[in-house]
């Protein structure tokens, strides 16, 4: 059989982040000459602990068709575990996959006594440092990072304003969240959260937004403000 080496294959209307079917169009260039052909698709879901019907699902799967989670290797398949507060070292590791995984050299000097050369996601907190998305804690032994603790919902929206080099916010006279005022620590930082639709909080028992700006971070959560981040970003550009 005589074969026609191609030029170039196209694929349209393919989301991979997108969960169920989707028709999809492959188009094949060879010598000037371009065949198409359709056929459907199914997209899965890529963790067996997160249900199509999961508040965050589609979420979920961006972030893994993204490359910026892969869950945990169980024999059951591959685990995203949800409702797992997310810690500040994995934290740290989403806004580096986020960012292209750009290239860096690691200091030989960890900028954190309690992060060393050699440890989980190095590479991404020394990272986060050198951008100045963190500084962490200042102790009597020195800059401490706390990489295994959750992260807070406040400290989380310090590092994503940082992260988008700290764009203006407009500070309301009234906060937009009952539990957050003008004099609590990161207010500009949660108010862009708001102003932006990365973060609409929760609603309280008397039908007032809440950021609960002390409380840990979901992993599911932490998705769903990665993949508003991104929407976000989309429209500036």
């Amino acid at each position: 059989m005589d074969t026609v080496p191609w030029d170039e294959l196209t694929v349209s209307d393919y989301s991979p982040d997108v969960l169920g079917e989707q028709v999809v169009t492959l188009a094949l260039t060879a010598e000037n000459t371009t065949r198409e052909a359709t056929f459907t698709v199914v997209v899965r879901d890529r963790f067996v602990d997160v249900a199509d019907d999961n508040q965050f699902a589609l979420e979920i799967n961006w972030l893994a068709a993204r490359g910026i989670s892969t869950g945990w290797t169980t024999p059951a398949g591959q685990e995203f575990r949800p409702v797992t507060h997310i810690a500040r070292d994995a934290m740290a590791a989403f806004i580096y996959r986020l960012a292209g995984s750009p290239a860096f050299e690691e200091p030989e000097t960890s900028p954190f006594v309690d992060v060393a050369p050699g440890d989980q996601f190095y590479r991404e907190i020394t990272w986060l440092a050198e951008q100045e998305i963190t500084t962490g804690w200042t102790t009597a032994r020195g800059a401490e990072f706390r990489p295994l603790a959750p992260i807070a919902r406040d400290a989380m929206a310090a590092f994503l304003y940082r992260y988008a080099d700290e764009p203006a916010v407009t500070l309301p006279e009234t906060s937009p969240f009952t539990d957050v005022t003008p004099s609590t620590q990161f207010y500009a930082d949660i108010a862009w959260m708001g102003e932006a639709g990365i973060s609409t909080g929760f609603q309280g028992n008397d039908g007032t937004a809440q950021y609960q700006p002390l409380g840990p971070v979901n992993r599911d959560a932490m998705a769903a403000f990665l993949f508003r981040y991104q929407g976000y970003e989309d429209q500036l550009s």
